[in-house]
């Protein structure tokens, strides 16, 4: 009997999780086996609908064509990644992929062969409630931190390289293992919530509340 509770409360508690997700967005700038560069841009669609609509009127496109171009523009608007202080990355050929989840690739120029800090701004989806955006660089032989950019920071993040990894200068580490900037706030809420429903099912197992089996 006990298990049937204990699960009945955590698909309970999922569900108020789910409720409090942030509107959650990525952008992954990536290296390919030709050392060129590209830039991705995941979110849903329903994100790129409400952001084009705000900045272009409700009625600015009228076909699924239309409105790619008006994804594309609006994107080379909003980002902005500048690397060692000075160079400027130049987004080309953007190319949208619709779906429930929508992807965004541009062909990139302006990536310098050393990098030594990435400084990162992406307010695309500022406008939209909770909004989080996971940063990434993906390099052979580089480790793959995430960092989020988000209303506290201003949907910005500057990076140094240490070691094999960029890390953030104002991250901060969570038992050695996690970064705080890294771990979205619903994340955490949901993940509390599994151990505070576990704790209670022991308690009132100990207290013979509840029966064995």
């Amino acid at each position: 009997m006990i298990r049937y509770i204990l699960s009945l409360l955590l698909l309970t508690w999922a569900g108020i999780a789910q409720a409090h997700q942030p509107a959650i967005s990525s952008i992954i700038l990536a290296e390919k086996a030709d050392h060129s560069w590209i830039l991705q841009i995941r979110s849903p669609l329903t994100s790129f609908e409400y952001v084009v609509k705000q900045k272009y009127g409700e009625s600015s496109f009228a076909t699924a064509e239309a409105f790619q171009e008006l994804v594309v523009d609006y994107l080379k608007e909003n980002i902005s990644i500048r690397f060692n202080g000075a160079e400027n990355l130049v987004l080309q050929k953007g190319t949208v992929q619709l779906g429930h989840e929508t992807n965004v690739f541009f062909q990139v120029e302006g990536v310098p062969e050393i990098v030594e800090s990435i400084a990162v701004n992406n307010p695309s989806f500022a406008g939209i409630n909770r909004n989080q955006s996971i940063f990434m660089v993906l390099k052979e032989g580089m480790t793959n931190n995430q960092f989020i950019l988000n209303n506290e920071n201003q949907h910005s993040a500057d990076l140094q390289l240490e070691g094999s990894g960029f890390v953030s200068q104002e991250s901060n580490l969570t038992f050695g293992l996690f970064q705080q900037s890294i771990i979205p706030s619903g994340y955490k809420l949901w993940i509390s919530g599994i151990v505070l429903v576990l704790l209670a099912g022991f308690y009132l197992k100990q207290k013979r509340l509840l029966p064995v089996n």
